[in-house]
C-alpha cells in the first residue's frame, strides 16, 4: 500500500509526509528550503515579498518625491 509522500519544489527531495505549500506559487517546500516570514512558510523571498508587499504596483515618480519631501 502506497503511503503519503511529497517532493520539495526547491531541492527535489522526497519526504514521507506532506510538506507545507507556498501560499503564492503553491510549491511544496521542505524545512531546509523554506523561507519564513510573518508566521507563513514560503518557497523563497520573491513569494514572501509578493505576499506581504503586494505585486508590482507602479508609483508615479512625482508621488514618490512628494512623500520623500515630507508633504
Amino acid at each position: 500500500m502506497a503511503g503519503l509522500s511529497d517532493h520539495c519544489g526547491i531541492c527535489g527531495l522526497e519526504f514521507l509526509y506532506a510538506l507545507p505549500r507556498c501560499p503564492i506559487c503553491h510549491k511544496s517546500v521542505c524545512d531546509g528550503c523554506a523561507k519564513r516570514m510573518g508566521g507563513n512558510t514560503f518557497c523563497g523571498t520573491d513569494c514572501s515579498h509578493a505576499f506581504f508587499f503586494g505585486g508590482e504596483e507602479e508609483v508615479e515618480e512625482n508621488e514618490a518625491h512628494r512623500y520623500e519631501d515630507g508633504e
